[in-house]
């Protein structure tokens, strides 16, 4: 699981990353991402990679504000900001994985739940080179 600590990836570094290294980079950039968008460094990653698809769960995604808003009850307020959010932010987070991965992302999905504050971010990856004909 991957925490707040993010790994910087650098352009003397040997991409596309591969095995645990490409999954904690994956996370990394993901925690990133929403410690940035969301002012908060809290949030954990774990990300699964098979085949042509990418998954990272987060975990403690919600910011204070969120928090407060959920108390209220405003619960659908929070995922209505959060999906208008991911519509924004779509370019960054797949390039961010197509980066790492050396491999064109062709559909974004992401989800989240507010009880308990978990998200996916699901990427479905082109062929890799050698398997395109």
């Amino acid at each position: 699981m991957c925490t707040h600590t993010s790994i910087q990836v650098t352009a003397g570094d040997r991409l596309p990353l591969e095995g645990a290294e490409l999954t904690e980079a994956i996370s990394a950039a993901m925690v990133d991402l929403y410690g940035r968008f969301y002012s908060h460094d809290r949030t954990t990653a774990t990300t699964y990679i098979n085949d042509n698809v990418v998954v990272c769960i987060l975990e403690d995604i919600l910011s204070d504000g969120e928090s407060d808003q959920i108390a209220d009850g405003k619960s659908s307020d929070v995922i209505d900001a959060r999906v208008a959010f991911q519509v924004g932010a779509k370019d960054e987070f797949t390039a961010a994985v197509e980066r790492l991965t050396g491999r064109a992302v062709t559909a974004f999905l992401s989800a989240n739940q507010t009880s308990p504050g978990v998200a996916s971010e699901l990427f479905f990856l082109e062929a890799p080179p050698a398997l395109v004909a």
